[in-house]
């Protein structure tokens, strides 16, 4: 009963042709593939799928759910990232393009009164710099920034799955900002009250730990705690580039959320006892 709804392909910056990662997917025994390129973003610089190739992402993922239909379930989405006063509504963009199910992410922080965007997501030179740069050096008032967003992005866009929603300390290894501060958890505290109120699904994404980013998945086991105190519904994904990643670490994650005393992980469609 596995599945991956967090997929990259070559429409964004993923590495193969969408047909490829659901032979791997069908090899490897996957009740359901979701793919998720990165929406159409301004100044995206390579990394989201560009306007004018929407309708051939869209009819190749249609193509393909009809092709695999007796031997998987496929299905269409895009991981939306929430830019305020920059990116469009989440059900605009759902409805555009008749997609079956957005992931809410935030990689670009707003420095707030300002028009300046921290990329999260790059190399770590690029993270620090993005932080001396747009707020000063001050790692709080950066990480606060990005909750900020992240709790405007599930209050106002309510997405169907938030995406890594603690990927801000990817970079960080306990250096810039810990993560036992009060301050840190009073931003985990607010988010996942939101997501609670919102019916977002919280993923339980692989990809930083078998990548070697990180010791541990997005979001923390400490926060993962913090979801089943609060009933709040988890699924896992892999955050697959490649088609040998879309099950990458996926047993494992269920196993800590088995630990933890979920009984169940979900998707935007059905759920699986675990």
């Amino acid at each position: 009963m596995r599945y991956n709804f967090h997929t990259h392909s070559c429409f964004d910056d993923g590495q193969e042709p969408l047909d490829k990662y659901v032979e791997e997917a069908v090899n490897k025994g996957l009740k359901a593939l979701g793919f998720s390129a990165h929406a159409p973003l301004n100044d995206a610089a390579g990394w989201c799928l560009i306007e004018e190739e929407t309708d051939s992402y869209i009819n190749q993922v249609k193509s393909l759910k009809e092709k695999f239909k007796k031997e998987i379930d496929i299905y269409l989405g895009m991981e939306v990232d929430y830019v305020p006063d920059l990116t469009d509504d989440f059900l605009a963009i759902k409805n555009k393009y008749k997609l079956e199910y957005i992931i809410g992410s935030v990689h670009l922080v707003k420095s707030p009164g300002t028009e300046k965007l921290w990329f999260i997501d790059g190399p770590e030179e690029g993270y620090i710099k993005g932080v001396n740069k747009i707020f000063g050096g001050d790692y709080k008032k950066a990480v606060e920034a990005f909750y900020i967003q992240s709790v405007e992005m599930v209050a106002s866009q309510k997405p169907d799955i938030i995406g890594h929603l603690d990927k801000v300390k990817m970079h960080n290894k306990n250096r810039f900002f810990s993560e036992d501060d009060k301050w840190y958890n009073d931003l985990i505290d607010q988010l996942l009250e939101a997501i609670s109120i919102s019916n977002t699904i919280v993923e339980v994404n692989t990809r930083g730990k078998y990548r070697g980013r990180i010791d541990e998945f997005f979001p923390s086991e400490k926060i993962l705690h913090k979801c089943y105190k609060k009933e709040i519904p988890v699924m896992v994904n892999t955050d697959a580039h490649k088609p040998e990643q879309v099950d990458m670490l996926y047993d494992e994650a269920v196993l800590l959320l088995k630990d933890i005393g979920f009984k169940k992980i979900n998707t935007p469609f059905f759920s699986v006892d675990i």
